[in-house]
Parts: structure tokens; C-alpha cells; sequence
């Protein structure tokens, strides 16, 4: 998102101000704010918050604040408390660090296993959520491979071409792929809460341990969905080797279900940024098989 101009600025305050009742004496805006303005904000009675802003109709910060508090409450210490939110505005504590770094990674496969030790009955959530921008349906099922072909990449794939980031060429090779999933992808031993966009960007970290998990994409899926993200990264072996230690990974996931998996982000980045994110797609396609 381009930084916003002071006439917006001024507007964010006086939201917090006016809905949220909270005295602003010090803001600065912070990186990563794809969906919404994101701001640092000092406030009178000493605390430190985050504000995330987003006007007009694809403002949906209500349903992050739901996320969030769901995530929260499963792991309060490295997930962002909610103060304050509505459909525009999203007022949570502030979580110390930066980005993740290879010394935070033995804490992020511990962090993570924690997380996925929550399970629900079926697989889904209670309403709708988001990836980015882009609100995701959530209808339960009890069994996570029609979940994911249906409500994940059938449906981001559609909307893809809707939008006209996504070709009839790519759609195909997705929908060979659908319908090969029952025999492909595993069913977990219980549905499990999923952080759900685990990419370096929404993880903190000072020094050699996780102080945030951001931006979430919740669901209670099969955990591999989340562990796909981490899969290729300098720091995978170390995350892998901590999270064993609580949850077991079947070995055949890396080689024949993590691609799978990357089709959906692949095809999730296609639709937020277009057509240069098409060889990506080809590529985990292509390793996925079809």
C-alpha cells in the first residue's frame, strides 16, 4: 500500500479517537500493510498499539479481528491481542521483534505446535475469513480433502479468472489436479487450527525466539497447508525438527503433498498481483504433477 498522505493520516486518528475512544500522541507507519494502513501508534495513557485502516467496500478488518481472536486465545503469547475493531479499523497490541531469522527457527516449529494442538470437530471455521483482501467461505466439512478442493482451490481459481489474472490454460491444469486429489492428499487425525498464511513476513522474532504471529488466514484444516509454507526456506530443517517433537510429519508430505499445497498459495498470489506471478504457478504445478 502507498504511504498514506496527511489528510488520510489525520483521518486514521480521528477514527481511533472517535470509535475506539483512544488519545493518539505519537503514530509512525510500519511495513506490510498489503490490505490496509498500518500504523505504530503511542497512546496518551502510555500504551503501544497497532492500527490497521481500511476504507470503502473491501474493508474487512471485523473479520480479522475474529481471526485473531481465535488464534489469540489458543496462543496468547505470540499472537496480538484485539482492543478494538469494525469493519474499517483494527486497533491490537503491539508485538515486539522483526522478521524471522534462521537463529528464531527451532522457536517458530515450537510456536507452530502449539498452535496446532487446537482441533475442532470438522474441518472449516465459523464464518467467513480472509487471505489478504480476498474473503475466503468456510462451509464445514468433515473431511478435509473436499474442504480443500472445493473452498480453497476451486474457489480461489475461479476467482482468479474472474478477475482475469488467472488463464483458461492454468485453470485446466488446476482442475486436473482437483480431481485428483482423493487419491493424492492424506486426511489429518483430527481437524487442526491452521495459522493459515505462514510466510516469513507475518512472523517476528528477536533474537532466537518468536514474539509474533500476524496477519493469520485462519481454518481448521490438516496441518501439512501450514507446513507447506515453510517447506524450501533456509530455515525448514530447524522448523521441522522442533515441531517433530510434538507433532509427527509423514516423510512422504515433502516430496508428494507440499506441492500441492504451494498451488493454492501460487494461485492466491496470481490473483492479488497477476500475470507475473504465472511462472511460479507453472513451476508448482509442474512439481505437483500436472
Amino acid at each position: 500500500m502507498a504511504p498514506a498522505d496527511s489528510d488520510a493520516v489525520q483521518r486514521i486518528l480521528d477514527a481511533v479517537r472517535r470509535r475506539a475512544g483512544m488519545d493518539v500522541v505519537d503514530q509512525s507507519p510500519l511495513a506490510g500493510g498489503m490490505v490496509a494502513d498500518v500504523r505504530r501508534l503511542t497512546l496518551a495513557d502510555g500504551r503501544t498499539v497497532v492500527c490497521k485502516a481500511a476504507f470503502g467496500e473491501q474493508a474487512h478488518l471485523d473479520i480479522e479481528a475474529t481471526m485473531v481472536r481465535h488464534l489469540h486465545d489458543t496462543h496468547p503469547r505470540v499472537v496480538p491481542e484485539v482492543i478494538y475493531a469494525d469493519p474499517e479499523l483494527l486497533v491490537q497490541t503491539f508485538m515486539p521483534g522483526s522478521h524471522l531469522t534462521d537463529a528464531a527457527a527451532t522457536s517458530l516449529g515450537e510456536e507452530l505446535a502449539i498452535v496446532h494442538g487446537r482441533h475442532a470437530a470438522d474441518f472449516g471455521f465459523d464464518g467467513p475469513t480472509l487471505n489478504g483482501w480476498f474473503v475466503l467461505p468456510n462451509g464445514w466439512s468433515s473431511a478435509w480433502v473436499p474442504f480443500f478442493r472445493d473452498q480453497r482451490l476451486r474457489y480461489c481459481a475461479d476467482a482468479a479468472v474472474a478477475n482475469g489474472t488467472l488463464n483458461a490454460g492454468f485453470r485446466a491444469r488446476v482442475e486436473t489436479l482437483c480431481e485428483q486429489l482423493g487419491e493424492r492428499l492424506s486426511e489429518p487425525t483430527a481437524p487442526t487450527l491452521l495459522h493459515g498464511d505462514l510466510w516469513s513476513a507475518n512472523i517476528l522474532a528477536e533474537g532466537n525466539k518468536i514474539t509474533g504471529l500476524l496477519d493469520p488466514s485462519v481454518v481448521y484444516g490438516h496441518p501439512e497447508l501450514d507446513l507447506s509454507h515453510v517447506v524450501g526456506q533456509p530455515y525448514a530443517d530447524a522448523v521441522f525438527e522442533a515441531y517433530q517433537r510434538f507433532h509427527p510429519i509423514d516423510k512422504d508430505f515433502f516430496e508428494a503433498r507440499a506441492p500441492i499445497y504451494q498451488v493454492y498459495t501460487a494461485i492466491m498470489h496470481v490473483l492479488y498481483f497477476g500475470r507475473r506471478y504465472e511462472r511460479w504457478l507453472d513451476e508448482t504445478l509442474t512439481k505437483s504433477g500436472v
